[in-house]
């Protein structure tokens, strides 16, 4: 039997086996970004444009209507605390929450405060939030000065404690670190970053955002001859499942505008099972073994059958332009010989 063939037979097999699997559904991505104050014009400046770099990054990877953007005079407790409780009612238990604090932070020895006009959020107000977010597998990250006093607050003083519905990461160790941190710019640049995407699968995860900044926040010190002055730390599990961006978006945007309606249907079927693979990764702890990895050799096999479709309908429409390219240049010479 050849490969071909081969390949067909164990995914028509696959295919009946999924009818009898039930795979989880492909949960919704809500981000919400929040911008503090920055004081100063040049912070003012650092953090918009680390929002903004955010935002473009999100969009990449959920809808715009679950995309969510907090700043200026608008970034204020009472308005950020009625989003979460709406939010909150608008989600289940399969969706994910990211939450992203760019700005900066104050910590007085027994309460973290993250700052924005008027009232300042404070660390019980975002243990309220996250523990009211339905289901789990959500992220924050706070980028702000003395934010360790955050991740004290929501999980205790012990190094390796970390919740199993979140993960969170803060750009310093603890309170005592309070100087303006780099971590947050370098966060946000990793998202659209080709050098972030150490695995080369065309998107950014946690992990990867993470391991980006902190390696660039060490060059950082290293090359301005100082000590560092802060220290990053993620807490929690699926931090390398838990996609914050894709780097491809672009490209299948332009195959999409020139796809003919039967290949758009396979791009598009494509794109969605491997939305399905990444929520059934990041509930990997929720299955026994055998259920996890049917789901999942059944979710590759699909998308390999997928690929090999796209492929040979790309490779005719290449073949067919090209074989239309050759008939106009030759057409002009053959009327020319039958001039002469």
């Amino acid at each position: 039997m050849s490969p071909r063939r081969h390949l067909r037979t164990v995914l028509s097999c696959s295919a009946a086996a999924l009818a009898l699997v039930p795979v989880l559904s492909q949960a919704a991505l809500y981000v919400t970004v929040i911008q503090g104050l920055g004081g100063q014009s040049e912070y003012e400046r650092q953090f918009t444009d680390s929002r903004s770099k955010i935002e473009a990054a999100s969009l990449t990877i959920t809808d715009a209507d679950k995309l969510f953007s907090f700043s200026g005079d608008a970034a204020t407790r009472e308005a950020i605390l009625a989003h979460f409780k709406t939010l909150t009612a608008r989600m289940n238990s399969d969706d994910r929450a990211a939450i992203y604090l760019v700005g900066h932070g104050s910590f007085d020895g027994d309460t973290y405060k993250f700052n924005i006009p008027g009232v300042d959020l404070t660390a019980a107000d975002f243990k309220t939030v996250l523990d009211a977010l339905p289901g789990r597998n959500h992220f924050l990250v706070n980028t702000s000065s003395t934010s360790g006093a955050l991740v004290q607050a929501l999980l205790g003083t012990d190094e390796k404690a970390s919740n199993p519905n979140y993960v969170i990461i803060a750009a310093t160790r603890n309170g005592i670190e309070r100087n303006a941190t780099q971590f947050g710019r370098f966060f946000a640049e990793a998202l659209s970053s080709a050098s972030a995407d150490t695995n080369k699968n065309q998107s950014v995860s946690i992990q990867e955002a993470f391991d980006y900044a902190q390696r660039a926040v060490e060059a950082y010190f290293k090359d301005a001859g100082r000590l560092a002055t802060e220290h990053a730390q993620l807490r929690g599990d699926g931090a390398a499942q838990f996609n914050l961006s894709r780097l491809n978006t672009l490209q299948i945007a332009a195959e999409l505008s020139v796809a003919d309606n039967e290949l758009r249907t396979l791009l598009e079927q494509r794109q969605a099972i491997n939305g399905k693979i990444e929520d059934l990764q990041l509930r990997r702890a929720e299955l026994d073994n055998a259920t996890y990895l049917q789901q999942l050799q059944t979710l590759i096999l699909q998308t390999a059958q997928l690929t090999e479709q796209i492929d040979a309908l790309q490779k005719n429409a290449s073949n067919s332009n090209s074989n239309s390219n050759t008939d106009a240049s030759t057409a002009p010479a053959a009327e020319g010989a039958r001039q002469q």
